[in-house]
């Protein structure tokens, strides 16, 4: 989350004693029209069923999800845009998702969130972007306990991002100055003419579908842990540079 402490105070404050239950009869709005950011540790699942429909379908964006890496951290991610239904989403009778045992935090804990203040304590909020039909805040569980059920989780992304940020952000910008260049070779083989800013982007997208694949790698050999695909991430960096 990018909201200031006061900001953060205030939701916070939103979130206390509310309750809700998914109605499942406003079309399933927040899976279709909210922006949701995936990482290996938010749901290993979205991606590794993503790299399939990738694969299958040849193309790097389907249904609206797209590989990036994060603005300032460089963090690998799969971005799911606002206004696409979710590519788990299924309609059948009653709407429900695909992967809901291994759905990204921000889906599971929907519309509440959460985030670790500097104690280390997690606190929940309630999201500024709730969707859902009132009647669906009269009955149900509380926020807190909803958001519970993320919990580990998001301990585990935590400690992800905190050793991605120490020793993955520094080195990585080199890293992707060598995959630009192999982009700019690339197109002049082909007689290609691609400008500076999408050379850039391609790079990144590349790179970020590297540092997933190695997660997936990871998780089907039983190894993906925070610690271990940091490790992993340093080792395929450097013997890049």
């Amino acid at each position: 989350m990018s909201w200031d402490e006061k900001e953060l105070k205030r939701l916070e404050k939103k979130a206390k004693g509310v309750r809700f239950r998914c109605k499942r009869t406003c079309g399933i709005e927040c899976c279709t029209m909210l922006s949701v950011l995936v990482s290996p540790f938010s749901s290993i699942s979205f991606i590794r069923w993503y790299f399939r429909f990738s694969l299958s379908l040849k193309q790097v964006f389907i249904f609206g999800v797209e590989p990036v890496l994060g603005q300032n951290s460089l963090l690998p991610m799969l971005w799911k845009k606002e206004g696409f239904p979710c590519i788990f989403m299924v309609i059948d009778g009653q709407p429900k998702c695909r992967i809901w045992e291994d759905a990204p935090i921000s889906c599971i804990t929907y519309p509440a969130g959460l985030y670790k203040k500097p104690t280390g304590k997690i606190k929940v909020v309630l999201s500024p972007e709730v969707r859902c039909p009132e009647d669906a805040f009269l009955e149900g569980e509380s926020l807190e306990k909803l958001a519970k059920r993320a919990e580990e989780k998001f301990q585990k992304q935590t400690e992800f991002t905190e050793l991605y940020l120490e020793r993955i952000t520094p080195i990585l910008p080199k890293y992707l100055e060598q995959q630009k260049e192999t982009v700019k070779k690339l197109a002049l083989e082909k007689n290609k003419q691609v400008k500076e800013d999408e050379i850039s982007i391609i790079a990144q997208k590349s790179v970020a579908l590297e540092l997933l694949a190695i997660a997936i790698n990871m998780h089907a050999d039983g190894k993906l842990t925070p610690k271990n695909l940091v490790d992993e991430y340093e080792k395929h960096i450097n013997r890049g540079l």
